[in-house]
């Protein structure tokens, strides 16, 4: 589960950073024995506080009980005091549509865009969104040949598609916004 939330930052336009293991948190339990944590993750992002993440089954026993309350209290403690927040994130959150779609976009993401298709796609866009099969559409018999290129925008975030959709040939497809030159 932690290998599909770091897939997922990686198809997040406002991260910019993703540490593994980052930290190792002091603290004391509930009957005052000196404990460590180590929290899963430190995101940072384009915009807004960088936040430490656990990622745990909604099901896992130790988090039913509540006995990992003094350790996430102490997360909380440490994130706050450098400006940064600390969130517990379970398969709810991440076994989403949006996996199965990075998921299937990940192939497309290192594929060279065919220059000519993607000049096309981006020309087609200026004037609107338009569905992938719209956009493949106008490449008549090279349809097929494109279609890496078409997904790999996508992939590569050069393209906006609603990711928490699932991705089909009907899925709106529309230039991503800008804010001081970068993707949001």
């Amino acid at each position: 589960m932690e290998r599909d939330f770091a897939l997922l930052q990686r198809f997040d336009g406002n991260v910019v950073g993703l540490e593994e293991q980052p930290v190792r948190i002091s603290y004391r339990d509930d009957a005052g024995a000196k404990r460590s944590y180590v929290p899963d993750f430190l995101v940072t992002y384009r915009q807004g506080a960088p936040k430490l993440v656990e990622v745990k089954f909604s099901t896992d026993p130790a988090l039913l009980a509540g006995t990992l309350k003094s350790r996430f209290a102490a997360a909380s403690t440490f994130a706050a005091d450098r400006g940064w927040r600390f969130s517990v994130v379970t398969e709810i959150h991440i076994r989403t549509p949006r996996l199965g779609n990075v998921t299937f976009l990940l192939p497309f993401r290192d594929r060279t865009a065919i220059p000519a298709f993607k000049a096309t796609i981006l020309m087609a866009l200026r004037s609107g969104g338009h569905s992938a099969e719209g956009l493949l559409d106008m490449f008549g018999t090279d349809r097929a040949s494109a279609l890496p290129t078409l997904w790999g925008m996508v992939a590569r975030l050069e393209l906006h598609a609603d990711l928490d959709r699932p991705l089909t040939m009907r899925s709106q497809l529309s230039l991503p916004e800008v804010d001081h030159g970068r993707a949001v």
